[in-house]
């Protein structure tokens, strides 16, 4: 329970931790130090505890879904949802985020990996509902964060979906280190090929940022991803993804009082629908 806890503080704090950062640093070049640390934690815990063996020992199908798995998921999906963070409230972008599950079961329905039953259908329904109500649209407007907040959850759920097919032999740890590496490779060459700036100076300019970069980097990209793995083997992964389903409200209570970020009676209706959804697929898949 102590690693599922953690988990949900470091996971859930995320947006909230990051918005007054993205003032003054790119969301991508964010994005791209918040990985490259967090990814040399996990590589140093990788070597301390099995060497080179794991690493070696990776073949080629496995290589090139790690690969698009690392593409999906740092380059797009927590990319976009850090420029979503910037152009949204933090609130609104960690709830339509967690609302990937939902998306997971669309696409694995889609392409035949996964069938559909009366769990499934009902948690579907429930989740674009709170989608409609926390996006806005129900007020037939909806602001552009939010859009990248959607689009960064459909990668997010592909990203998903690929790990699915990774060997259940491979070790977590060795997945999340080669799909850190692929993912940034791609990130950096976006952007240096679009002039974005690369420099981390912002996250050091002061004793605040320097203490938001440490924490977003070693703990939320780092810290939380083993606590993570940990909570899946002593929970199963079942219990231990209720993290998504709880970091929605954790986050927005944090958005409120740390951002003083007002959210209306329909968004806290949404945010109980999407999570509900969640859950429902879930338990529909279990």
């Amino acid at each position: 329970m102590f690693d599922f806890i953690v988990t949900l503080v470091f996971f859930a704090s995320m947006e909230v931790v990051s918005k007054p950062l993205l003032g003054s640093i790119d969301p991508l070049t964010l994005t791209f130090w918040r990985f490259a640390a967090g990814g040399v934690v996990l590589f140093i815990f990788l070597i301390r505890r099995r060497g080179f063996s794991s690493l070696v020992a990776l073949r080629g199908r496995s290589l090139v879904l790690l690969f698009l798995m690392g593409v999906v998921n740092i380059a797009l999906a927590m990319s976009l949802l850090q420029t979503a963070v910037k152009l949204t409230s933090a609130a609104k972008a960690a709830t339509v985020f967690c609302a990937n599950p939902v998306l997971v079961f669309v696409i694995s329905a889609v392409s035949g990996t996964e069938k559909a039953n009366l769990l499934k259908v009902l948690g579907l329904l429930s989740g674009l509902a709170g989608l409609v109500l926390v996006s806005g649209l129900h007020t037939l407007t909806i602001d552009t964060g939010t859009v990248y907040a959607l689009v960064a959850a459909a990668a997010f759920a592909l990203y998903t979906v690929l790990g699915k097919r990774v060997s259940g032999k491979t070790d977590p740890v060795t997945i999340n280190v080669v799909f850190f590496a692929a993912g940034l490779l791609v990130l950096l060459a976006f952007l240096a090929a679009s002039g974005r700036p690369l420099s981390p100076a912002p996250l050091v300019a002061s004793p605040g940022a320097a203490a938001a970069a440490l924490y977003l980097t070693l703990g939320v990209s780092g810290l939380a991803y083993l606590t993570f793995i940990r909570a899946i083997r002593r929970m199963g992964a079942v219990a231990a993804s209720m993290v998504f389903m709880l970091k929605p409200a954790v986050a927005s209570l944090l958005a409120v009082v740390f951002l003083g970020e007002v959210l209306t009676p329909p968004f806290w209706a949404g945010l109980v629908l999407t999570s509900f959804g969640s859950w429902l697929v879930m338990r529909g898949g279990k």
